[in-house]
C-alpha cells in the first residue's frame, strides 16, 4: 500500500553526502557496547502547532544516543555482507522504531503527512533481514532513516500479522516492533490492516451472493481489534474506509483473480457512506517493488458450471458461453445459426417498388400463377409501417372498386418481446384481424402449425434432433407457429380452441366473433323490467363485463365518488366534519430549532416527502348497495343507479376504529346517492355480523368479502349500535348462496358469494427455496404441497425443513442434483430420493438475483456470471421435469438486465419448450404486507393447461412505489390487472403489523417470550390466529441485533416521531457505558453548497466542503452525529432515512438481509423503542405468520426473511392458478386450417 512520496527521489546511483545531525545529542553506549545501557533523549520541546505534523499536543521522538545516520548504518559489516542483485533494493528489519518529522515530533505514517509531502524519518535498531527477533540486541542504532518515500504492506506470513515496509532512497525496512512510546501511533495502522484483511476475506469466503454492506459490517463488529483488544465498530470501518478501498483495488489488480471486489455492493455502499475516493485503477508502486497486496489465506474459488438440458443449452449458449459446460468450443457463437428469411427482402425498398404479382380473374385471385385460397398465409405491404403484415386468409370479398380479403393477423417473432433472441422462422398468431386489398399481397409463405406431441411431458432432456420444429431450415419461405401472442400484456398462449359443434359459415372469423363479444360486454345489458314511473324505467339487474349486477348486490365504486355524486335522500343535510386517518404527512413542520444543538436539522427542509410515508397512498374503493337500476327517457345506454353508501372504519372520525378495526369491516348508513354504471369498479359481498359464524374465517374464505356490525350517522358523526339497526340491514347476507344451489330462495336477498376454489394440491418442487416464502404462500392457497426443496444454504434449508417436516430438502448444489437426475440416479449421496420424471406437477423458485437487483448492483465478474447462469439451471429443471405449471420470481430489475436480454432469452427458452407464459411486476404491498417490494413474476402453463392471469391488487399502496409497467426497448408492457388506481381495501401499515408485540431492549436474545396482549388489528389476527391467538401464547424470534454502545446512544437520541432520522441528532457529548465520553462534532470548513448557518456558523466537516480534495486530518471519530454523514450528505440526498425511525402509519422499505442504521435501507429503528427492528417484526413485514420458524443465528434469520418472497403474494398467485385449473379447456388443440 503506497502511503505517499516526499518529493521526487534522486536518480538511482546518485549518493547524497551524509550530513551530521544539527541537533545536539547526549552520548550513550551503543548496543554493541557491553554496558547494557540503552537510553533515549528528547530532540525538542515545542508546544505550539507544528507546521509539519499539524499537532499542538506533540510528543518528542526518543533517539538512541549511539544512533548513526542511515548511510553510515548501511555500511556496517553485518548489513553490508548481505548479497543482493544490482537491480534489487537492499532490505533489512527495523525494531524499536519511531517515525518523526523535521521538528522531531512523533507522527503516524497514515496521518496524512506524507500526502502533504512532509519530510519524515525513522529511528530505531536495524537488523539483517534474517533476524526477526523484536529485541534490540545485535541491532544497529540508527537515526534519520529517510526521508521516507513510501510505505507498503507485505503479505501475511501464514498468520494474522501483516508486515509493514518502509522505503527510503537507500533501502527497504520491514517494521518489527515499535518503540513503547511510539506504539500508540501504530494503532490506526494496525486497525486498518486488520480491517482490510477482514473485509477482503469475508467478501471472498461469504457463502451468500454479493454480500451487502450490512453483511460485511456484521462480520467486522464480531472481530477483535488487535490494537485495543476490543471489538471493532462501524465507526472504525467508516474511519478507515479509504485505506480499505485502496487495499481492495490492490487485490483486484492481481491478474490471477477475476472477481472485481471493488464492484460488490458492500464496497459501493462503504464508498458512498465514507466519501472515500475510488481510484480508477490500483495505486502504482515503485519500479522493481517486490511486495504484494494485502494477502488473505483464501484460496481462489472454483465455480460450478450450469447443468443444462440440450434445449436450454442451445438457447443460452451465446449468453453464458463461459459458464456452460460445452464440449465443443467451436460451436460457441450466435444464439441462432438459422437461415435468413424472406422478410429481409420484403422490408427492402427495392421490393416495395416492384409491381404487384397479383392477378384477378373472374372467380380467382392468383399470385405468380398460384391460386390463393382460404387458410393460405400471405405477406402484405403495410401502408403505415415498414414492417409487413402477415396474415392467414379467412375469406375473400368484393367491394365496388376492388377485390379484398379478410385475414387473421400474425406477428413475426422479432416483433414480439423475444426480439433478437427469437427464431427467425417462427410467427405468432394475434387476436387481431383486418381487411386488405389483394393487390398489396407481396408473398405467399409456407406456414406449418406446430402442435405439441402427445408425449410432450416425457420429452424433457431430449436430444435436439428430437425437438426440431416442422419447418424447412434451408428455405427462406418456410415458417411455423404454435402460440398466440398478446402484444399488450406480453402473453404467449395456445390459440383458443373452437367448440366441437361450431358451425363455420361463409365470412366467419373467430377473431371477429371474439371482438364483437368483447365490445358487447363493455356495454350494460338490462334484464328483468320492473316498472316505469313517468319517464323512468326500472330494472332488476344488468350485465356488464360478463358480471351480473342486481338490486341488493354490493359494488365497488371509484374512490371519493360520494363527494361529487348527487344525493337521493337527506338532501341539504350537512355532514359531520371529520379528518382523514391513516395518512402520515411527512413534510416537516416549521418549528424553531436550535441549530447550534441540532446543526444538521436544516437538511430536512431540503426534501418534501419521507420514504415509507402513506402521504400519496390512494383511498380504497367506495362500497355501496344497489337499491335501484334505471334509465331516463328511453336512454338505455345511460344506466343509472341509486345506491346506499357503506362507510369504512377509516372514513369515520373515531381514530380507534380506523386503527384497530378489521380492514373489511363496514358501517351501515341511511345515505342514498345517484351514480352511473361507469362509476362501478367491481362487485363485492357484504353480510351482517349475525349472519356469519366467524368474521375472520368467513372473510378469509373468499375474495371481496365484507361485513358490518353497526351504523354510522353522518349527521351527528356517531356510531349506532347493532340493536338499533333497521330490520332490512339485519337481513343482509342472511340467505347466502355459496357455491351450491338452494331448492328455493328469496330472490331479493339472494347473494352468490364465491369461495376460493379447492383442488387436489399439485406435487411441488421449490428450487433456490430459501426458507420457503413463495412455496408457503402457494401452499396457503391450496395449490401445492411442497414435496421437495433445493437450497444450498444449510441454515435456510433448516428453516424450510422446520416448516415443512414432510418435505425432502436437498442441501446441495442444484446443478449437481440435476446432473444426478438426468443420469437416472434414484438417490443422492445422502440416500434421499430424487424426484423422477412425471412426479413433479409444479415448480417454483427464484434464481439468485444479485446480478440484477437494484440494491445488489454487482453485475460483472465470474462469480456474478455463475449466479446469473443459475437461471439456466432453473430452466433446465423445467425442461427436464416438464411440470404442469411453474412460477419463476426475481427482482424487478431482471427485466432490464443486459438490455432485457436475460428476460428475452428466458421467455424464448420457455416458449421453445412449448410452454405458455407471461411476465409482469407485482407489488407485495398490494397483497397485505406493510412493505414495498416489487418482484418480477413469470408464470407458465404446459400445453393443455390454461395460462393464469395475474392477481388483482387487494390493498391500495403508495403511488410512488406502484409503477408496475415494464419497458423493453420502446415497448411498454403491463399485466392484466384492471385495478390500477385503487383497490378493495386500505393499505397495511406498520401499526397493523407490529403494535401488539411486546417491548424489548436493544440486543434482546430470548427466542421465546410471552405475547402479553391479544391481537389488536385485523392483520395481527391473521398472523396469530388460530395457532397463537391468546395473550399467553408463545412468541418466537422477537429478538434484535445488539448494537454498539455508540450506536445505541445515537438511537436513544433519535426523536420518537414520524420522519425522524440522523438529522435530528443533537451535537452533544454523551457518557457511554464503558466510561468513554463521545466527542462533539466540529464544523471546520465553509460549505459552498449549503452556505452558513445562523450567526455565520460553518457547516462543513472536511476540506471537500469548500470544493477542494478531502483532507484525512479532518476526519473525526466517536461523535453522536456520525462524521461521515455530513461529510458526504451533499452528494447522497442528505442521507435521508439513515438512523431513521419507521412510522406507525407508514410502511417499511424493502426488507433487506441485515438491518443496520447506516445501511442501504435506512429506516430500521422501531417507531418508539430505541433499537433496530426485530426478526419477528421483519417477518411480519413480509407477511410471515408467527407460527413460521426461522433457523440459525440472528443474522441468518434476517437473511432468510430478507431473501424471501412475501407469502401473501404467493397466496394471491396460487389462487389465480387454481382459477386457471378450474377453467381448463376441454378441447385443447384445433388445427388452424
Amino acid at each position: 500500500m503506497a502511503g505517499g512520496i516526499n518529493g521526487d527521489p534522486e536518480p538511482k546511483g546518485v549518493k547524497r553526502k551524509c550530513e551530521e545531525p544539527s541537533i545536539t545529542q547526549e552520548q550513550h553506549d551503543s548496543p554493541s557496547d557491553n554496558s547494557g545501557m540503552h537510553t533515549d533523549i528528547p530532540i525538542s520541546n515545542s508546544k505550539v502547532r507544528c507546521k509539519f505534523c499539524h499537532k499542538t499536543n506533540t510528543e518528542d521522538v526518543l533517539i538512541p544516543s549511539s544512533a548513526a545516520p542511515e548511510c553510515i548504518v548501511l555500511t556496517n559489516e553485518i548489513l553490508a555482507n548481505i548479497y543482493t542483485d544490482n537491480d534489487d533494493v537492499v532490505q533489512h528489519n527495523l525494531t524499536n522504531y519511531s517515525i518523526y518529522d523535521e521538528n522531531g515530533h512523533m507522527c503516524s505514517i497514515d496521518s496524512g503527512v506524507m500526502e502533504r509531502n512532509v519530510t519524515i524519518y525513522m529511528t530505531g535498531y536495524v537488523k539483517p533481514i534474517y533476524d526477526n527477533s523484536p529485541g534490540i540486541e545485535e541491532g544497529i542504532a540508527a537515526r534519520e532513516l529517510g526521508p521516507i518515500l513510501e510505505w507498503w504492506l507485505s503479505s501475511y506470513d501464514g498468520g494474522t500479522q501483516a508486515l509493514i515496509g518502509i522505503n527510503t532512497e537507500y533501502a527497504d525496512y520491514l517494521l518489527i516492533e515499535p518503540h513503547p512510546k511510539y506504539k500508540k501511533y501504530m494503532t490506526s495502522v494496525t486497525e486498518k490492516i486488520h480491517l482490510s484483511r477482514e473485509v477482503i476475506k469475508n467478501i471472498l469466503s461469504s457463502e451468500y451472493d454479493d454480500p451487502t454492506y450490512e453483511d460485511i459490517l456484521n462480520c467486522i463488529i464480531d472481530s477483535v481489534n488487535p490494537a485495543t483488544g476490543n471489538k471493532f465498530t462501524e465507526e472504525d470501518l467508516i474511519s478507515h474506509a479509504q485505506f480499505v478501498l485502496n487495499q481492495v483495488l490492490e487485490y483486484d489488480s492481481n491478474d490471477t483473480y477475476h472477481l472485481p471486489l471493488a464492484e460488490t455492493q458492500c464496497i459501493e455502499t462503504l464508498t458512498q457512506l465514507s466519501g472515500a475516493a475510488k481510484p480508477v485503477k490500483a495505486l502504482s508502486r515503485r519500479a522493481g517493488q517486490r511486495t504484494q497486496y494485502v494477502k488473505t489465506d483464501i484460496n481462489k474459488r472454483e465455480f460450478s458450471k450450469a447443468t443444462t438440458t440440450e434445449l436450454v443449452k442451445d438457447v443460452f449458449e451465446n449468453m453464458f458461453a463461459a459458464q456452460l459446460d460445452i464440449d465443443d468450443k467451436e460451436n460457441e457463437g450466435n444464439v441462432n445459426t438459422l437461415v435468413k428469411t424472406m422478410f429481409d427482402d420484403v422490408c427492402n425498398s427495392k421490393i416495395k417498388k416492384e409491381k404487384s404479382d397479383i392477378r384477378v380473374n373472374v372467380n380467382q385471385v392468383l399470385w405468380r400463377d398460384q391460386v390463393l385460397c382460404e387458410k393460405m398465409f400471405v405477406v402484405v405491404k403495410n401502408n403505415v409501417s415498414t414492417i409487413p403484415l402477415i396474415g392467414c386468409i379467412e375469406y375473400f370479398f368484393k367491394t365496388k372498386f376492388k377485390n379484398n380479403a379478410h385475414i387473421q393477423l400474425f406477428m413475426h417473432s422479432y416483433e414480439t418481446v423475444l426480439g433478437e433472441t427469437a427464431d427467425p422462422q417462427e410467427i405468432f398468431s394475434l387476436k387481431n384481424c383486418t381487411n386488405i386489398d389483394v393487390k398489396n399481397i407481396v408473398r405467399v409463405i409456407d406456414v406449418v402449425q406446430k402442435i405439441p406431441s402427445k408425449n410432450w411431458f416425457q420429452l424433457g432432456n431430449s436430444k435436439l434432433q428430437d425437438l426440431l420444429e416442422p419447418v424447412n431450415r434451408k428455405s427462406k419461405n418456410s415458417f411455423f407457429y404454435q402460440l398466440q401472442y398478446d402484444d399488450k400484456f406480453g402473453r404467449f398462449e395456445y390459440p383458443k380452441p373452437l367448440e366441437p359443434n361450431t358451425v363455420i359459415t361463409e365470412g366467419y372469423c373467430s377473431n371477429c366473433e371474439d371482438f364483437v363479444l368483447e365490445q358487447k360486454s363493455k356495454e350494460p345489458e338490462l334484464h328483468e323490467f320492473i316498472e316505469q314511473d313517468n319517464n323512468i324505467s326500472y330494472f332488476y339487474k344488468f350485465k356488464l363485463f360478463d358480471e351480473e349486477y342486481k338490486v341488493g348486490n354490493f359494488i365497488y365504486l371509484q374512490p371519493e365518488i360520494f363527494k361529487t355524486a348527487s344525493r337521493s335522500n337527506m338532501i341539504g343535510e350537512e355532514p359531520f366534519e371529520f379528518k382523514k386517518t391513516n395518512k402520515n404527512i411527512s413534510n416537516q413542520e416549521q418549528k424553531v430549532i436550535d441549530e447550534t444543538k441540532y446543526p444538521e436539522y436544516y437538511r430536512k427542509s431540503l426534501e418534501n416527502t419521507m420514504r415509507g410515508s402513506n402521504e400519496t397512498t390512494p383511498d380504497p374503493f367506495e362500497i355501496a348497495e344497489i337499491l335501484a337500476i334505471y334509465f331516463v327517457d328511453w336512454d338505455r345506454k345511460n344506466i343509472k343507479l341509486i345506491v346506499r353508501r357503506m362507510y369504512r372504519a377509516e372514513q369515520i372520525p373515531l381514530e380507534d376504529y380506523a386503527k384497530n378495526s378489521d380492514m373489511n369491516m363496514l358501517f351501515w348508513s341511511e345515505e342514498e346517492f345517484r351514480v352511473t354504471y361507469q362509476n362501478i369498479r367491481g362487485k363485492c359481498y357484504v353480510s351482517f355480523i349475525s349472519n356469519i359464524q366467524d368474521p375472520l374465517l368467513w372473510s378469509s374464505g373468499g375474495p371481496d368479502r365484507f361485513y358490518f356490525t353497526k351504523k354510522y350517522d353522518f349527521i351527528f358523526g356517531s356510531i349506532v349500535s347493532e340493536h338499533e339497526l333497521p330490520s332490512e340491514a339485519k337481513l343482509t347476507g342472511k340467505e347466502v348462496y355459496v357455491n351450491y344451489k338452494y331448492q328455493y330462495v328469496d330472490e331479493n336477498k339472494l347473494q352468490y358469494i364465491p369461495s376460493y376454489k379447492k383442488i387436489k394440491p399439485l406435487r411441488g418442487l421449490d428450487i433456490f427455496a430459501g426458507c420457503g416464502g413463495l412455496s408457503r404462500g402457494l401452499e396457503d392457497s391450496g395449490l401445492v404441497i411442497s414435496n421437495w426443496a433445493i437450497e444450498c444454504d444449510d441454515k435456510a434449508a433448516g428453516a424450510f425443513k422446520l416448516n415443512n417436516p414432510e418435505a425432502t430438502v436437498f442441501v446441495e448444489d442444484c446443478n449437481h442434483l440435476l446432473k444426478l437426475a438426468m443420469s437416472g440416479e434414484k438417490t443422492n449421496s445422502k440416500n434421499q430420493n430424487i424426484p423422477q420424471k412425471g412426479e413433479v406437477d409444479f415448480i417454483c423458485g427464484g434464481p439468485p438475483c444479485q446480478g440484477f437487483s437494484g440494491m445488489n448492483r454487482f453485475n460483472s465478474g465470474q462469480y456474478s456470471l455463475f449466479k446469473n447462469s443459475l437461471i439456466v439451471s432453473f430452466l433446465s429443471y423445467i425442461d427436464f421435469y416438464r411440470p404442469k405449471y411453474f412460477v419463476m420470481e426475481n427482482v424487478r430489475n431482471f427485466v432490464s438486465f443486459k438490455r432485457s436480454m436475460v428476460l428475452k432469452l428466458t421467455l424464448r427458452c420457455i416458449t421453445r419448450m412449448g410452454y405458455q407464459c407471461t411476465f409482469g411486476i407485482l407489488q407485495a404491498g398490494n397483497f397485505g404486507v406493510p412493505q414495498t417490494r416489487r418482484r418480477l413474476i413469470i408464470m407458465a402453463a404446459a400445453p393443455g393447461e390454461k395460462l393464469p392471469l395475474y392477481p388483482e391488487p387487494i390493498h391500495v399502496f403508495n403511488r410512488r412505489s406502484s409503477s408496475l409497467t415494464v419497458q423493453i426497448g420502446t415497448k411498454k408492457f403491463k399485466t392484466n390487472c384492471k385495478y390500477d388506481e385503487s383497490a378493495p381495501m386500505r393499505t397495511v401499515t406498520v401499526y397493523d403489523a407490529w403494535s401488539d408485540l411486546p417491548e424489548i431492549p436493544n440486543g434482546a436474545s430470548d427466542e421465546d417470550i410471552i405475547y402479553k396482549s391479544k391481537p389488536i388489528t385485523h392483520l395481527q389476527k391473521l398472523l396469530r390466529y388460530p395457532d397463537n391467538r391468546y395473550a399467553e401464547s408463545i412468541l418466537s424470534d422477537h429478538i434484535c441485533k445488539d448494537m454498539s454502545s455508540l450506536v445505541q446512544a445515537r438511537m436513544a437520541l433519535i426523536p420518537v416521531c414520524e420522519g425522524s432520522d440522523w438529522r435530528d441528532l443533537p451535537n452533544i457529548t454523551v457518557q457511554l457505558p464503558e466510561g468513554i465520553k463521545t466527542n462533539k462534532l466540529l464544523y471546520t470548513h465553509h460549505d459552498i453548497k449549503n452556505g452558513y448557518g445562523p450567526n455565520g456558523a460553518l457547516r462543513g466537516v472536511c476540506m471537500c466542503a469548500t470544493g477542494d480534495k478531502c483532507d484525512p486530518q479532518d476526519r473525526q471519530n466517536n461523535t453522536i452525529i456520525p462524521w461521515c454523514l455530513p461529510h458526504t450528505g451533499n452528494r447522497h440526498n442528505n442521507w435521508a432515512g439513515l438512523y431513521g425511525r419507521l412510522a406507525w402509519s407508514g410502511f417499511c422499505s424493502t426488507t433487506i438481509t441485515n438491518p443496520e442504521p447506516m445501511g442501504k435501507q435506512g429506516r430500521v429503528l422501531h417507531p418508539e423503542q430505541h433499537r433496530v427492528v426485530s426478526v419477528r417484526e421483519c417477518a411480519r413485514s413480509q407477511g410471515f405468520k408467527d407460527s413460521f420458524i426461522f433457523h440459525g443465528p440472528i443474522i441468518n434469520k434476517h437473511r432468510q426473511i430478507g431473501n424471501a418472497v412475501p407469502p401473501p403474494m404467493g397466496t394471491a398467485i396460487g389462487h389465480e392458478i387454481i382459477k386457471a385449473i378450474d377453467k381448463k379447456p376441454r378441447y385443447i388443440y384445433s388445427p388452424f386450417f
